[in-house]
């Protein structure tokens, strides 16, 4: 929370840090090099890929995942943020077969991924 939000708001009641979210397994640190500006993910996105890619049998989950923070990172490196969405949160939108993918700036200025039902 920034300072004119806390002089605002006041004193949080309670705070839920990323490496408490890690340590319990919601997040979890990024294991590809793709798309560096994206340091964590959601846990149930990741679970999401496993099943996906265990469907397809053509790839496994981390080249799942490594194909779409590809697409992330030419959004987010071209700006091509669509509607509502500004540079703290883009979407790769879903299909019949696939979900839509949320991309949410965090607390240490990187992206977070997630599945829409994460956030």
């Amino acid at each position: 929370m920034n300072e004119s939000m806390q002089k605002y708001f006041g004193e949080p009641i309670s705070v839920y840090t990323e490496k408490q979210a890690i340590d319990d397994g919601v997040l979890m640190k990024n294991p590809s090099i793709v798309f560096p500006e994206c340091d964590v993910l959601t846990t149930n996105l990741f679970g999401y890929l496993d099943k996906m890619a265990k469907l397809s049998l053509l790839t496994n989950t981390l080249e799942l995942l490594e194909l779409i923070l590809k697409k992330a990172s030419f959004i987010y490196i071209k700006q091509r943020f669509k509607g509502d969405n500004d540079k703290d949160f883009f979407v790769i939108k879903g299909n019949n077969h696939f979900k839509s993918m949320w991309f949410v700036r965090n607390d240490h200025h990187k992206i977070t991924a997630m599945l829409p039902e994460d956030y």
